[in-house]
């Protein structure tokens, strides 16, 4: 989930290529002309990039995977998000199609044009399902049955928190017991507002994007429909969320702990500056903040909803095109990076691992704070998928929901009118075929 900040993509583009690659698409049992095991094989996988740091780390999977194959080499091309599908979905037009991706929710449309290889009979043949939690399985059945997209890794949402700021303030550190009430008290004492300008607020509007938004909806017991895949409706105008978008808008313009837009430029820095005192983000986060020496952080489980917790999940993972030449060598880095190269997943600790044996070896590392293993590990039990698969689920986003919310946020529109408009607009897009 490393990918929710990205910048919004070109649907029209894409949308048409689609139905152009659904006419030209090849049978769905095809599966290339696989090499012989010996003869060697180079690979086209497509991902986009999310910095240095982490980039290295898929540069370095790629290497050693290719050292230990020599015959199947991975050509990996790292791009901007926004020119990632593009690009892919280009290469699906092409002759030369692209054999791995990187999943994210706009592929969705591929799997409905028949673009996307079915992998559960290489699942069948070649892995214990009971290595996995197979609640992390469940978002990529999407017939309901068959797996096309194969985990490797999955994230959350923790709460970060500077720990000098909250000594200053004289504030209890958060803990697994706190709730949004407890978040809200905190930010008020950390907010410090000298001749009338806020110097520092006691929190951000990290959790602005929809699926912030949602997360405070769903521990509350909402959801968008009662089933993510494939949705004939969206429920947006619904108590749950309506108390969500409140609440995150109360942050602003009731409470004035949070900065809009222009605060947030005008306060020349954040939480990595001292800025902001705390904040509801991914652990992917984490990236930014394990090498910052000067910097006295920690973090603690999201809080709690009144007396409910459910916590977010995003999984990531790998996908095979249908037209790919070599299916069967393509799956041999999925298995890997599934099977092998889970312990060294652990060992970077960048994303936790699906496996469980190497989930279990997991160690806090030195840079890691005290509350490290409980926010970002013990959670599971808690967990509910974060995301939505829906054709048109982008283009509600671009068109609907993102210029929605951010009305809201910009104190231009009261949520009740808000959440009628995004129920009508949305469901408007999703409807047309």
């Amino acid at each position: 989930m490393f990918r929710k900040s990205k910048a919004a993509l070109g649907l029209a583009s894409i949308m048409a290529l689609s139905s152009m690659l659904y006419a030209c698409g090849s049978d769905s049992s095809n599966n290339g002309d696989s090499a012989s095991k010996d003869e060697k094989v180079d690979l086209n996988f497509i991902r986009w990039s999310n910095g240095p740091a982490l980039d290295n780390e898929e540069k370095d999977k790629v290497k050693r995977f290719n050292d230990s194959h020599p015959n199947i080499q991975v050509k990996m091309t790292l791009l901007p998000w926004d020119e990632t599908f593009k690009k892919i979905e280009m290469s699906l037009a092409s002759n030369s199609p692209v054999d791995l991706f990187y999943w994210d929710v706009p592929a969705y449309a591929w799997y409905k044009k028949g673009l996307m290889k079915n992998l559960q009979p290489y699942f069948d043949r070649d892995l214990k399902m009971s290595d996995y939690d197979e609640k992390l399985f469940e978002p990529f059945k999407f017939d309901g049955s068959n797996m096309y997209v194969a985990p490797e890794n999955y994230q959350t949402l923790v709460l970060y928190y500077n720990k000098d700021l909250f000594d200053k303030a004289g504030v209890e550190y958060p803990s697994e017991n706190w709730n949004w009430d407890d978040y809200l008290e905190a930010a008020k004492k950390l907010t410090i507002t000298k001749d009338g300008k806020t110097t520092q607020f006691g929190t951000s509007m990290s959790l602005g994007a929809w699926w912030g938004w949602m997360a405070l909806s769903q521990e509350q017991g909402g959801a968008l429909a009662p089933n993510i895949h494939d949705p004939e409706k969206l429920s947006f105008n619904t108590p749950e969320t309506k108390n969500a978008l409140q609440y995150l808008q109360d942050l602003i313009y009731k409470y004035h702990v949070a900065p809009d837009a222009a605060q947030s430029s005008a306060l020349g820095g954040d939480f990595l500056t001292g800025k902001i005192a705390m904040y509801v983000g991914g652990d992917w986060d984490l990236g930014n903040l394990k090498d910052k020496k000067d910097l006295k952080w920690d973090l603690a489980p999201m809080p709690k909803w009144e007396d409910k917790r459910v916590v977010p999940y995003w999984v990531g993972g790998y996908a095979m095109t249908e037209k790919s030449k070599h299916p069967d060598q393509a799956w041999e880095f999925i298995k890997w990076t599934m099977t092998e190269n889970q312990e060294t997943l652990a060992k970077q600790q960048s994303w936790i691992p699906v496996n469980k044996d190497a989930l279990s070896k997991v160690e806090t590392p030195a840079w890691a704070p005290a509350g490290y293993q409980t926010a970002r590990f013990d959670w599971m039990k808690y967990g509910i998928v974060g995301d939505l698969y829906h054709l048109k689920w982008r283009e509600a986003q671009d068109k609907a929901i993102a210029p929605i919310t951010d009305q809201i946020f910009a104190n231009k529109i009261t949520v009740d009118d808000a959440l009628k408009k995004m129920d009508e607009q949305v469901n408007e897009i999703i409807s047309k075929k």
